[in-house]
């Protein structure tokens, strides 16, 4: 029993519903195996002796598991989680809705002496409230040793509190033993996320849409190699005059500065800072200074040589690019820090603003590059910077442009364990353990994303400081923020990183209470989020999602009714709707079967029967596919022909967007590589150097894009579906509304009328 309660208390969790449907109970060596890994100190420089039998200290894994597992040290460790809670009078942490304010104080039963809470800090007048235990209702109870403590709750009815972080304090009257005034945080939250011109989405005579687009695989003839933030202006100007609403990024996280050929968004060193592979070399402040010296035919040859390539050459756009960025750091000392001009002055505001967390990135980063750079901090600093800025122009030119939201962020479901993030904040992580999947029919031996997770209860005992910090950071310069993995604020997989300790299990999160962080937030921020909820979504978080206000992401190709696509008119209304995204086939390669032929070739298929049975089910769905386009009355099949392999391509694209684009989902999102009509995908999940992830650029500048009458039409097809969606759903929104009103006239006509009777839209 007491082990169980244990798990329990740390958040490893016993079973799962599975992709099937079915039931499936973890084994308890897997879950022992994963509370090992969260009693196992943070370290991961000890993983690189585990298994090193020359080392007389080598780490013996079972010898820990019965030693932490022994009865005397659960029973400790229940003490510290589930007893010592009741104990502190006021917590140091602890939130509450705007609509319900109140404090909760832990006391035990019928505790006589008075006392006062004090409440003060963000744009509030301090309150002062004397109460005691009678004033309070009961929302919790623990018993120890015979002895009845309850959870108060005191309820702030006629106080004004903000939205936001205030600080409470809690003293008390006439009682020799609790003489010191306790202090602790009380944030208080809104009951959902921001919802932007989403909650009113019949302004303007049209619903929302964009593109979504892999900023390093934009290109034009002057960038260096990589796509920047220059080129993203120039997608925010080309979208916006096409009438398109928003950008959706990948993540713009740093990346592993000494592994190059690693530069997945998704695995960042650091999801707090931004990549300065990003960065405009021609719009850096600096730049005009050096007089011309990087349109020397030494740094144009280079850049030519590197823009030319359809890869992107990381190790090689390092190099460039930190060279020239030198330079402009050299003058930035120079011409600025010197004579603290006011460029100078704005730099030391945006250090001043975040400095902790810009210290830690930029010490770690200074020993990551050590193998390529020699720069010190004052150039890690510098480069966040002017990053800083590029972005924050980006968003305020999206919003000129007249994008309704303008950029959205992607924050991924985690880090690398060497990064800043985890190895500076390692009492807030488990580095014993990495995210992933469980074994799945697409991944029969599971996934494992090589990120280091949150330990939920570490997360607790800090006040969720990092969190709030990671998420308030992500928020900034765009108008929403895609939280990739949104199923991690309730569970997420973990791997332990010793095999002896098994195969991994859930370990849960305290779901309402990052929710209503995120909420908080997005509110502050102005930030409408949308939840990635793509893979095994547990139904205990779907309600909570949606009554947060927080967008799901609906992915066409999953978009099914048995053996049917979905019609456009059932798509979620509170969602994103994506054609198709960076972990599956562009729409040509799925039509064309390109995909599994390349599985194939990379052995994630592994036999040709098996290869040949997933291009038959890829034939009966292109049949469904044509089948969706000719109900929704938007593709007519020429009496000609009598196979789905003659039919032009471009046609049925055009019909597929348009009829996608017509759908009842809030937002709705093309990538750029499905405009333009790209084979090429943009990652293979389960490879990494067998494939170029995260390297290919697209076939087409914007410039071209711009001259293209397939890509012209595309975008006019998404645009006029949009408005056409919009007047349609105008049209029944005023007519429910006239009916709303109707009724309301006769309801006020009889005796009983309800006073909360208000219309909904």
């Amino acid at each position: 029993m007491g082990l169980e309660k244990l798990l329990y208390l740390q958040g490893v969790g016993a079973e799962f519903i599975d992709c099937f449907g079915n039931l499936v109970h973890i084994p308890a060596r897997d879950r022992q195996g994963i509370l090992t890994t969260m009693l196992l100190q943070s370290s991961f420089h000890q993983h690189e002796h585990l298994h090193d039998e020359s080392d007389p200290q080598s780490f013996d894994v079972q010898d820990f598991t019965q030693q932490q597992l022994s009865q005397p040290r659960i029973d400790a460790r229940i003490e510290l989680l589930d007893v010592q809670p009741w104990l502190l009078p006021l917590h140091t942490f602890q939130w509450c809705t705007i609509d319900k304010p109140h404090v909760d104080v832990y006391l035990p039963e019928n505790y006589v002496s008075g006392f006062v809470v004090t409440i003060s800090g963000e744009n509030i007048d301090t309150i002062s409230v004397s109460a005691n235990v009678c004033d309070c209702v009961i929302a919790g109870e623990y018993h120890i040793n015979d002895k009845r403590y309850c959870q108060y709750r005191l309820m702030l009815d006629n106080a004004t509190l903000n939205l936001g972080y205030h600080q409470v304090d809690l003293a008390f009257n006439h009682d020799p033993q609790r003489k010191d005034t306790l202090h602790g945080q009380l944030m208080v939250a809104p009951s959902s996320a921001y919802q932007g011109r989403s909650a009113q989405p019949f302004n303007n005579n049209k619903e929302s849409w964009g593109l979504n687009a892999q900023l390093y695989a934009l290109r034009n003839e002057a960038q260096w190699g990589i796509g920047d933030f220059g080129n993203l202006a120039e997608l925010i100007e080309y979208a916006a005059n096409a009438g398109a609403d928003f950008i959706l990024l990948n993540p713009l996280h740093a990346v592993d500065i000494s592994q190059p050929d690693n530069p997945s968004p998704y695995s960042p060193t650091d999801r707090r800072r931004l990549n300065p592979l990003y960065i405009q070399i021609e719009a850096v402040d600096e730049y005009k200074a050096l007089n011309g010296e990087l349109l020397s035919q030494k740094w144009q040859q280079k850049r030519l040589v590197l823009n030319q390539a359809h890869l992107i050459n990381y190790d090689e756009v390092h190099s460039l690019k930190y060279a020239a960025l030198e330079k402009m750091y050299q003058i930035f000392c120079s011409h600025h820090v010197k004579l603290e001009t006011p460029r100078y002055k704005a730099y030391k505001a945006f250090l001043a603003h975040d400095e902790a967390a810009l210290m830690q990135f930029v010490t770690v980063e200074v020993e990551l590059a050590s193998k390529y750079f020699t720069q010190d901090v004052g150039f890690y600093l510098y480069l966040q910077f002017v990053a800083n800025e590029q972005l924050q122009a980006c968003q305020l030119n999206a919003k000129q442009c007249g994008m309704s939201i303008g950029l959205i962020r992607d924050l991924a479901v985690g880090a690398v364990s060497h990064g800043a993030e985890i190895s500076a904040n390692a009492d807030l992580f488990c580095d014993n353990a990495s995210i992933g999947a469980p074994p799945d029919p697409f991944a029969e031996h599971g996934q494992n994303w090589g990120l280091t997770p949150f330990d939920p209860v570490k997360l607790k005992q800090h006040d969720y400081s990092h969190f709030i910090q990671l998420v308030r950071s992500n928020m900034q310069s765009c108008g929403a923020l895609r939280i990739d993995h949104v199923m991690g604020l309730l569970r997420l997989w973990w791997w332990p990183l010793h095999e002896e300790l098994g195969n991994g299990c859930y370990v849960y999160y305290p779901l309402e209470t990052l929710l209503a962080i995120v909420c908080l937030e997005s509110q502050r921020a102005r930030c409408i989020v949308i939840g990635e909820d793509l893979g095994i979504v547990p139904p205990e978080i779907v309600a909570c999602l949606k009554e947060a206000g927080i967008l799901s992401n609906e992915l066409f190709y999953f978009c099914k009714d048995h053996n049917r696509f979905k019609s456009p008119q059932n798509y979620k209304r509170q969602s994103l709707m994506m054609l198709a995204n960076h972990d599956v086939p562009t729409l040509s390669a799925w039509w064309f079967g390109a995909d599994l032929r390349l599985r194939r070739q990379l052995e994630l298929i592994e036999t040709d029967d098996k290869l040949q049975q997933a291009i038959d089910q890829r034939q009966q769905e292109k049949l469904q596919l044509i089948d969706l386009l000719i109900r929704e009355q938007e593709f007519e099949l020429p009496t000609s022909i009598t196979s789905v392999e003659q039919l032009d391509f471009d046609s049925v694209l055009l019909a597929w967007i348009r009829v996608a684009a017509n759908g009842n989902a809030q937002l709705f999102s093309v990538q750029l590589s499905d405009l333009v009509a790209d084979k090429h995908g943009v990652n293979i999940p389960g490879t990494w150097k067998a494939f170029p992830n995260w390297q290919r650029r697209l076939p087409l500048s914007i410039k071209q894009m711009s001259q293209s009458p397939k890509v012209q039409q595309r975008l006019e097809a998404i645009a006029s579906a949009r408005k056409s969606r919009t007047q349609a759903s105008a049209v029944n929104t005023s007519a429910v509304n006239t009916s709303a009103v109707n009724t309301r006239t006769v309801n006020t006509n009889t005796e009983n009328t309800s006073s909360s009777d208000k219309l909904t839209y």
